[in-house]
């Protein structure tokens, strides 16, 4: 006697899980935006690298009369 497979309310049988779009195309977008979130990542350890940079080329009294070059992002790891 042969396991029946169960059938869908139009008498269809029904089909087995893991068929659809998103099995074949989650990854990839999954792969898109890790690569644009790294690219995120890299140019603002830039953007505060560049900060810092112009910040410690000041003397102590241009930091005294520029407030706003103070870098507004963390100090990055050498």
């Amino acid at each position: 006697m042969a396991k029946e497979n169960k059938r869908g309310p139009k008498g269809g049988a029904k089909h087995k899980p893991g068929r659809g779009h998103d099995r074949k195309s989650a990854p990839h977008k999954k792969q898109r935006f890790q690569r644009r979130a790294g690219r995120k990542r890299l140019a603002k350890v830039a953007e505060a690298r560049r900060q810092w940079a112009q910040w410690d080329r000041l003397s102590e009294e241009a930091k005294a009369l520029r407030p706003e070059l103070r870098p507004t992002l963390p100090r990055p790891q050498p």
